[in-house]
């Protein structure tokens, strides 16, 4: 399961990156910081507390419309309630839909899938690893600042499939090339 996932990772990145390549001025590239909390009890995103992730985001502009986004990010701390740490690594690739836009506001849609490889280590010596597949829709905002900087929130709603598990705020800053 895990090796099939990470091949299907890899083979939709080299779909993307083929025709990217040929088209540097619609590549987009930047940092990301995200907040997550857990609304499901049972399907949960973490068992950290307040986890707070970090990490890149590689985006690439079809047309005025329509953007497709990588996003990677890892974080690492202690497990709620229980002595132990958690360590994830997050991947989630996104369709990102902007209607309109004005001089100084981007508002967007997104809505992607979110590969997560959630590594326990429990102070008992136990360990243990997840891999988890969520849906994730989203509402974002872009801030133009310079001519190819801007600012980014975002706000995500993670799906098991059957229900919200989680939700997530992100803040980002973004070179457009």
């Amino acid at each position: 399961m895990k090796s099939s996932v990470i091949n299907g990772i890899v083979f939709a990145l080299l779909l993307i990156a083929t025709p990217v390549f040929g088209q540097w001025n619609n590549l987009s590239v930047g940092i990301i910081g995200t907040n997550f909390q857990n609304i499901s009890n049972d399907n949960r995103l973490s068992e950290v507390d307040n986890p707070m992730s970090y990490g890149v985001i590689l985006g690439y502009k079809v047309d005025e419309t329509l953007s497709v986004a990588l996003t990677g990010e890892y974080f690492k701390d202690d497990i709620e309630n229980i002595t132990g740490t958690e360590r994830n690594i997050r991947t989630h690739l996104s369709a990102v839909f902007t209607p309109f836009h004005t001089q100084t506001l981007i508002p967007y849609l997104s809505f992607g899938l979110v590969y997560t490889n959630r590594n326990l280590d429990y102070a008992n010596s136990r360990k243990e690893t997840k891999n988890l597949i969520n849906g994730r829709l989203g509402l974002g905002l872009d801030y133009p600042v310079f001519r190819n900087i801007s600012l980014n929130a975002d706000l995500g709603l993670y799906t098991d499939g059957y229900n919200v598990v989680g939700w997530s705020n992100s803040l980002g800053l973004r070179y457009s090339l």
